[in-house]
């Protein structure tokens, strides 16, 4: 196969593009779906950009990658640093594609910077610190980017403030604009075998607004959804129109067009406060001292988080912490971890599971491990069979379980890097129900509704896929993972799949005929170049976290 273009749309799910597909709002995309084969592209656990997009690059599981959440910890409570390339094991599929002579491209793809060398072009993603200038390869990329298109647009920075939607969509538009632009001079301009272009605009936009476009959201406006709803549709036309543009680029050099999200996207309509649950079930136990005692009486008395932040948004205040965008949100949430209760609350030597971190994940204080462990090692495996046991008897209230799956690390995830994973973890039967991970005591309630986010992620994002000898039919293919991609991808360059891959190549996507005269071959893995280590200063480092905490992504 001589070239294959693929294009990454954060967060996006056939529940939601189907039906405009259907009503001709995503044309492009709906003739992706009639002409070649799609299915749902299961994403990893949990599924957040960074190990999802890692798991994309490499085929392998978090446990292999060493991604697992945007912040990257030796485990437990220990100081995390933000995730970037540096951190990530395995070889990205453009690595591969460069060692075996093909010319690469891959713009703002998650965990791409710093740029690794290749040959070919790259541009790094939205996890480099505030002002750098080395996230593209070749180092002079950048002057020639900018010097045609003007300053690259790192990360977007607004979020949702009531009254001021608008200027949430105009920044997800300019933005997408740029890197639109800058894609298809790319593509036109630059020698490639294999390109990537990724745009997250999707993904901050049901974040911040999915009450505004969901008129059955608990929280939605009729004023705002008169407002800006046709406009949010707007800007999903201009992100299939803008993947049309790039796919046409890529017909005419003959690639084959693969498009695909990281995971989904639905609404949330309640937070999950899982310390809460342990405190309840008495895994988890608070200090004595008069701080903390004082912090308990505000708790009990129903001044919580959540109180807090109600009370701010109804007096303005709030607004006025956000008029710095996703920094003054994370100023907002950091001050309520101050003043409420948190992780610092917290008598370690009482306490045997903690929860830290979004969508379902639970440490034990374990010994040894912790800074703090009280959990003896042989204590352990009957601490994770108590909790698991306990999980499985939460009640949804609209009654059975409220957890769909409950497992173990060793369940799911295998690699030199489980050690460093949450011990036991969950995903809620219906998805509207978010662990929360953004404030470590949210309210006294475990079940409480949503402030912040509107909309979150799910395990199912999307793959699409035509031209070559790709099945030349709309075809449904069952469930695929996002670890296969990679595989897949090496299969349609007539390249053998390394063995330490856990995905595998999609042999339903090709037509009969192909997969007999071009059967999968494997290979021992490739070997690792060793990585240009790119330090964080500490300023480099905070102002990093406030981001992802300012987008809802880490507490």
């Amino acid at each position: 196969m001589s070239r294959v273009l693929v294009i990454g749309i954060d967060g996006v799910t056939f529940d939601t593009l189907d039906p405009w597909m259907d009503e001709g709002i995503l044309p492009y995309l709906a003739s992706l779906r009639e002409e070649g084969v799609h299915a749902p592209l299961r994403s990893v656990f949990p599924p957040i950009t960074a190990p999802a997009w890692a798991s994309f690059q490499t085929g392998m599981n978090p446990g292999k990658t060493g991604i697992f959440e945007f912040l990257y910890s030796k485990g437990g409570l220990d100081d995390p640093v933000p995730v970037n390339a540096s951190f990530r094991d395995g070889v990205p599929i453009w690595e591969i594609l460069s060692r075996n002579g093909r010319k690469v491209i891959a713009l703002g793809v998650p965990l791409t910077y710093p740029p690794e060398p290749v040959d070919g072009c790259i541009v790094g993603d939205f996890l480099m610190p505030r002002g750098a200038r080395d996230f593209t390869h070749p180092p002079e990329l950048l002057d020639e980017i900018e010097s045609a298109l003007g300053p690259y647009p790192v990360y977007h920075k607004e979020v949702y403030q009531k009254g001021k939607v608008g200027r949430l969509i105009d920044e997800a538009f300019e933005i997408l604009r740029y890197r639109r632009a800058l894609a298809l001079r790319l593509l036109r301009e630059k020698e490639w075998d294999f390109a990537i272009a990724y745009f997250e605009g999707t993904d901050r936009i049901q974040h911040e607004v999915w009450h505004v476009f969901d008129e059955t959201h608990p929280r939605s406006n009729r004023r705002e959804t008169a407002l800006y709803r046709a406009r949010i549709l707007d800007f999903y036309r201009e992100v299939d129109d803008t993947a049309r543009l790039l796919a046409e680029i890529g017909r005419e050099r003959g690639a084959v067009e693969v498009v695909l999200s990281d995971h989904g996207f639905g609404p949330i309509h309640y937070y999950l406060n899982f310390n809460v649950w342990l405190l309840e079930k008495g895994f988890l136990a608070l200090k004595r001292d008069a701080l903390t005692r004082a912090k308990t009486l505000l708790f009990r008395a129903g001044i919580t988080p959540a109180f807090g932040y109600r009370t701010a948004m109804r007096l303005g205040l709030a607004g006025l912490r956000l008029s710095r965008g996703v920094g003054g949100r994370s100023g907002l949430f950091r001050l309520i971890n101050r003043l409420f209760l948190s992780l610092d609350n917290i008598d370690w030597e009482r306490t045997r599971a903690y929860s830290k971190g979004n969508y379902g994940q639970i440490y034990v204080n374990l010994k040894g491990r912790e800074p703090h462990g009280s959990v003896a090692p042989e204590a352990y495996e009957g601490t994770v069979r108590e909790l698991m046991e306990e999980l499985r008897r939460i009640v949804s209230p609209e009654g059975g379980p409220l957890l769909s799956e409950v497992f173990r690390k060793e369940e799911r995830f295998t690699g030199p890097h489980v050690a460093r994973m949450p011990d036991v973890l969950f995903i809620p039967r219906d998805m509207k129900y978010k662990a929360l991970g953004i404030v470590d005591f949210t309210t006294r309630s475990f079940i409480e509704p949503t402030f912040g986010n509107s909309g979150d992620h799910r395990m199912n994002g999307i793959f699409l896929a035509r031209g070559g000898p790709i099945r030349a039919r709309r075809e449904r293919l069952p469930e695929v993972s996002i670890c296969d991609v990679a595989p897949t991808i090496l299969h349609l360059f007539g390249e053998a799949v390394p063995e330490d891959m856990d995905g595998r190549a999609i042999e339903e996507a090709f037509s009969k005929e192909w997969m007999g005269a071009h059967p999968v071959r494997f290979r021992e893995p490739y070997e690792a170049r060793p990585k240009g280590e790119r330090a964080l200063t500490e300023e480099e480092r905070r102002e990093i976290v406030e981001r992802l905490k300012g987008m809802g992504y880490v507490g």
